[in-house]
């Protein structure tokens, strides 16, 4: 399958805190996925992420050079925005730093709308701060799955934050790229629960959410989707999502 991945490290430009391991878990996604025989569309690091990449349009996550829904699987890491703590209507976020594509911000719930452009997008992977709320899904996440599988990411408050990590992504794409034995090969949200806890303060979560034409399919697809399983998009309202906290 076709992938991309989006590191940002350097904030300092945008008045944020920077980051160290962000870059490098881009390349280390890169790497493993390669490896299971995925071909990469884009790699792009620091100011070459831009926000708009996340934004619905042609012109945002249908952008050829680097929008999110140009591949059927695309990884982030990078900041996000804490609340402490986050509200059932509280927006998520991505946040980047580029003078391209701005803002630089993107409200997930507002703005990004992942299945209904370019249509490919299928996994969307998350690692970042407060990205995935859990008290907040509702608002949130169900309004961006135009056809888009799975996602993943963190639910957390600013002291219950994710950490700046250079394990939890490489394990991560190395439980789910589909390397040959003896490399298991898990489901996204079973090597999520797994890898997405490594790095992360007490009380922040890992959460892994799917889309389906019913509870069953949902329920399926969250407990048992590949990258490489094979399966159409969904077509439905029914969400069903699960987390692992520390």
């Amino acid at each position: 399958m076709r992938f991309s991945t989006g590191g940002v490290d350097d904030y300092a430009p945008c008045g944020w805190s920077s980051l160290n391991n962000c870059r490098q878990n881009g390349r280390d996604f890169r790497a493993w996925y390669e490896a299971g025989g995925h071909v990469a569309v884009s790699n792009w690091e620091n100011a070459d992420v831009w926000g708009s990449d996340f934004r619905d349009g042609a012109n945002g996550d249908g952008e050829p050079q680097g929008g999110t829904e140009i591949p059927e699987i695309y990884f982030y890491s990078g900041h996000g925005i804490c609340q402490n703590a986050p509200t059932a209507t509280d927006p998520d976020f991505i946040g980047v730093c580029s003078t391209n594509g701005t803002p630089n911000v993107t409200d997930i719930g507002q703005q990004t709308r992942w299945g209904n452009n370019a249509s490919t997008l299928n996994f969307a992977f998350l690692d970042a701060s407060c990205p995935m709320d859990l008290v907040s899904l509702g608002s949130t996440w169900f309004n961006v799955f135009w056809g888009l599988h799975v996602a993943v990411g963190h639910s957390g408050t600013v002291t219950q934050d994710t950490l700046d990590s250079i394990d939890r992504a490489s394990q991560f794409a190395a439980l789910t790229a589909g390397l040959p034995w003896p490399f298991p090969t898990l489901s996204i949200g079973d090597a999520w629960m797994q890898t997405g806890i490594i790095d992360i303060q007490s009380g922040c979560c890992a959460v892994a959410i799917a889309n389906g034409r019913d509870n069953a399919e949902a329920d399926q697809r969250v407990d048992f989707e590949r990258v490489d399983s094979g399966w159409g998009d969904p077509s439905g309202d029914w969400f069903v999502w699960k987390w692992m906290c520390v």
